[in-house]
């Protein structure tokens, strides 16, 4: 909680700044989101039952882009979660008992329903997954935007052309050489560039995916808003709001979704060339809204929240160009409701895995947190965004994550 406290204050505190120039109004936008606030790209984890809805995160554009602009994202995240039994039982006495000790030393012996009922969960999940991502924003006029996408997804072993900095390889050479030590999680007892993809749900519910294989997440349509607050404005202040609807078209979760969500971005113009802006944001999506009966358990927490806070310097060269830099600490809500952690009990390799043999439930009850490192280039009609996320908490669901994003102007405005 310190460390959020202080993410937090530092941004209020840019309210000191006297502000120097209008940020908002002497900032163009002729170009690629270049000048209207903080670029950067979707940074939504690559989480394994978080791909089947449509997550959100908080935009931090100040203006709306003058023209119509094409996006394409591709994302790598490696998530290693090792096979795990999950029990819930349903017996209030033993819930009440298992709530005043620590889970790893709770005993519990399965039989059946009707001698020992429980939810049950199995869970694991090894693999490169990566995400495609392709959206259109259509500018509506100096304050309303439209965009439309759609998401895709597949698991991969990994090698170093398609990921290179995702692979299983190059994540236990750096645990080797660097931190961590001889294959700290189990990835190597379990087998490098391995695909399992197996999850039954609470409900007897089974996903299963195989290498190479690709699934249609769904299709997304936002609408952005950027009012105009001229007293704040002129202060270097501006506030951006944002609704969603997502279509999930798996046949795993055919659904929709919906959400809302809004951000506080404070520009500092630091010379006549560079910029510092720093940005506040919160999404939260109502996840599936509207459902068939038979769709996976992603999770039984209705509403997600991610949250961000995010810092980018801007600096515009003398050929008109724009590079950025910037550092984004990422939130998410649990996937499963918290009260779980006072009954659950766990079965797993736990005598042969160093550490983490439990990520794939106890990450589900948990808050996921990111960090992660963007550069943009920026020209007049098109753009670059590549970044790289990692998860400080060690929970690897993704552990690391890379991301690149090219976008384009599609038409200019009218003069």
């Amino acid at each position: 909680m310190k460390r959020y406290l202080i993410l937090f204050s530092f941004f209020w505190s840019l309210l000191v700044f006297p502000p120097t120039t209008n940020a908002q109004e002497s900032q163009e936008n002729t170009t690629v989101n270049v000048g209207t606030g903080i670029h950067q790209p979707n940074l939504v984890s690559t989480h394994p039952l978080g791909l089947f809805f449509a997550r959100v995160g908080p935009n931090f554009n100040t203006k709306v882009t003058a023209g119509t602009t094409l996006n394409f994202q591709v994302q790598s995240g490696n998530v290693f979660q090792p096979p795990v039994e999950v029990y819930l039982p349903d017996d209030p006495a033993l819930r009440e008992t298992f709530s005043n000790q620590p889970w790893f030393f709770r005993s519990f012996d399965y039989i059946d329903q009707e001698t020992t009922p429980a939810q049950r969960m199995d869970l694991h999940f090894d693999a490169v997954y990566k995400v495609y991502r392709m959206s259109v924003d259509i500018p509506l006029n100096q304050q309303h935007q439209l965009s439309v996408g759609v998401r895709a997804f597949q698991t991969i072993s990994g090698n170093f052309v398609n990921s290179p900095l995702t692979n299983d390889e190059s994540i236990e050479w750096f645990h080797r050489n660097v931190a961590g030590g001889p294959d700290p999680f189990g990835r190597e007892f379990y087998g490098l560039n391995q695909v399992v993809v197996d999850y039954t749900d609470r409900n007897g519910r089974q996903l299963k995916m195989q290498e190479n294989e690709m699934i249609l997440g769904g299709l997304e349509l936002v609408y952005r808003y950027s009012p105009t607050l001229t007293h704040w404005n002129q202060k270097g202040w501006s506030l951006n709001l944002q609704a969603h609807l997502g279509w999930n078209t798996s046949k795993y979760n055919p659904s929709l979704d919906v959400g809302a969500g809004s951000s506080l971005i404070k520009s500092i113009l630091l010379t006549n060339k560079s910029w510092l802006n720093a940005g506040l944001g919160l999404h939260v999506t109502a996840k599936n809204f509207s459902r068939n009966e038979d769709v996976l358990d992603t999770g039984n927490n209705n509403f997600m929240g991610v949250g961000e806070v995010t810092l980018q310097w801007s600096h515009k060269t003398r050929h008109g160009n724009w590079n950025s830099l910037g550092v984004n600490y990422q939130y998410q809500t649990p996937f499963f409701k918290r009260e779980e952690a006072d009954y659950f009990h766990l079965k797993g390799d736990w005598d042969a895995i160093n550490q983490g043999w439990h990520h794939a439930y106890t990450t589900l009850i948990e808050e996921l947190t990111g960090w992660s490192l963007i550069y943009s280039h920026q020209r007049e009609v098109w753009g670059i965004s590549v970044y790289l996320r990692e998860d400080l908490d060690v929970h690897n669901a993704p552990d690391v994550e890379t991301g690149i994003q090219l976008n384009f102007l599609l038409d200019r405005p009218k003069s």
